[in-house]
């Protein structure tokens, strides 16, 4: 039994589906990315904005690799690991 709340097909460890969620969705509220994830009830809010706070920490720390700045990118990795481990994994049937 799936006793996750909510569930997306989006994976933001994929690089380009990391950048795909921050160029569509990354500029806008927790609110509403929640109705364009089609997240309802209760959490919803707070789960979209876990997942935004990934995304965009994802996304620098891809970013900061490319650039070759690789202690900033264990950190961006780091706070994504916390976000996932606390807040998505429990909470969203994802990745």
């Amino acid at each position: 039994m799936n006793t996750k709340r909510f569930s997306t097909d989006i994976n933001l460890d994929d690089e380009h589906e990391v950048t795909e969620f921050i160029r569509t969705l990354g500029n806008q509220s927790a609110r509403q990315i929640a109705k364009q994830l089609n997240f309802h009830g209760p959490g919803s809010v707070k789960a979209a904005g876990k997942l935004s706070a990934y995304a965009w920490n994802k996304f620098t720390a891809i970013k900061c690799r490319r650039e070759g700045k690789i202690v900033q990118a264990q950190t961006y990795e780091l706070i994504c690991d916390t976000l996932y481990r606390r807040d998505i994994q429990p909470n969203i049937e994802c990745w």
